[in-house]
């Protein structure tokens, strides 16, 4: 080989680097890498706000679940209800509403059937003590000790 062609090709650790021109990224390259990473993150963002507002949600739902069922567990009777009426607990308020309902029993295989009975369809509304909509409405069954 002469010493012509020798020189005529670049080294190896040149020819493995490429030419001069691609040596780092452009700045379009940047803006375009950081306008994708920046949608991702924003994304990612609003993912990560609605799931703890949704957890809030339910953390709220369940706290008033927990107080309407324990208006409801506290009387035996509907008349015990009507009498109440209204209340509160902690950062809750509860307001009962009573509607008589007539309930038929199915029969029971072997035995004479239930006369029809009048029990209180009551429904237990839940909402924060400064006021505004319900965040929970319950409804059960109580029987009354004599019919309405």
């Amino acid at each position: 080989m002469t010493d012509k062609a020798r020189c005529s090709a670049p080294p190896p650790w040149i020819a493995a680097q490429g030419s001069g021109r691609n040596r780092g990224f452009s700045l379009l390259e940047a803006l375009v890498a950081m306008a994708i990473a920046s949608i991702a993150l924003g994304t990612l963002y609003r993912t990560v706000g609605q799931s703890s507002r949704n957890a809030v949600t339910v953390q709220e739902r369940v706290e008033a679940a927990m107080v309407a069922r324990s208006v409801l567990a506290g009387v035996l009777f509907a008349e015990e209800l009507a009498n109440q009426g209204d209340g509160k607990a902690g950062a809750w308020r509860w307001r009962v509403h009573l509607q008589p309902t007539v309930a038929q029993w199915s029969a029971t295989p072997g035995r004479p059937p239930l006369p029809p009975q009048t029990v209180a369809r009551v429904t237990v509304d839940v909402m924060h003590a400064e006021g505004g909509d319900p965040v929970l409405s319950w409804t059960g069954w109580k029987p009354y000790r004599a019919a309405p």
